[in-house]
């Protein structure tokens, strides 16, 4: 009797727990970690370039990130940007629904004055408008933007990949204007609506590929996870309905038979 209470309480442990890890209930923030490791930088920006979630029944999620940060030089004394990329971090299902519209942006930011800034903001925003990495230049058609210096190739190559976005003065003021006023800034939009920037940005699915891939892959193999039980279903129901059906002409042709 004794065994047999200790299995039931440790297999409802074993269930919760189950039920905990796989709803990201005891997870940590990966953005708090990063913050302990980045700290003795003057600057870094920490980019969200994937997502991923793994399973069906029980979902586990994850974020990989890009980290461009400043160090200096010590031979010329002037700032020097280098970038890595971290593992995958797993992160809890709230965590992951946060940052779910925030693909391809900064999620965390240290700024020039030290301020710590968690303000999804598009990548490489932070260091425009400061002279140490470019310049703003007039174009052909009288519109204020920006250059970046060639020896900062690590924000050059980022942009690139992002499909050559052009900074124009007017999107930078109110990129500023929106981080001052703590509201994330996805970019300038279309004549659509649709924004630059994020998940849901104007080239954001040509850059990350691989994330809308994987969230094509998820959902077909959820669809066809639910078509199954639903053939399950349907095929129990009929062998139950052929069996009341042959159960009760039985009981008919005896009432009959009086």
């Amino acid at each position: 009797m004794i065994a047999r209470i200790f299995n039931v309480k440790f297999l409802s442990f074993l269930l919760v727990s189950v039920i905990l890890i796989g709803c990201g209930g005891s997870t940590p923030n990966p953005l708090e970690k990063l913050k302990r490791e980045l700290a003795p930088f003057p600057e870094y920006s920490v980019i969200l370039v994937d997502m991923r979630e793994d399973g069906l029944l029980f979902t586990n999620y994850y974020h990989l990130y890009r980290i461009i940060y400043l160090d200096r030089d010590l031979k010329e004394g002037e700032p020097v940007l280098r970038e890595r990329v971290t593992p995958w971090y797993p992160v809890s299902k709230s965590f992951y629904e946060k940052y779910r519209p925030c693909l391809g942006m900064t999620i965390l930011a240290k700024e020039k004055d030290g301020t710590i800034n968690d303000t999804p903001q598009p990548p490489a925003y932070q260091f425009v408008g400061d002279p140490r990495f470019g310049q703003w230049k007039t174009d052909e058609k009288g519109n204020q933007v920006w250059e970046w210096l060639g020896k900062y190739y690590v924000i050059s190559r980022i942009m690139d990949v992002l499909g050559g976005h052009t900074i124009y003065y007017g999107d930078w003021r109110d990129y500023r204007t929106s981080m001052e006023r703590r509201k994330p800034y996805f970019g300038p939009r279309d004549a659509s609506g649709q924004p630059t920037f994020g998940t849901s940005g104007k080239w954001t699915e040509k850059k990350f590929p691989t994330f809308f891939e994987r969230q094509q892959a998820r959902m077909a193999a959820k669809k066809a996870s639910f078509e199954q039980r639903v053939s399950q279903s349907m095929g129990k129901t009929r062998v139950s309905t052929f069996s009341t059906r042959t159960s009760g002409g039985s009981f008919g042709g005896r009432v009959g038979g009086k």
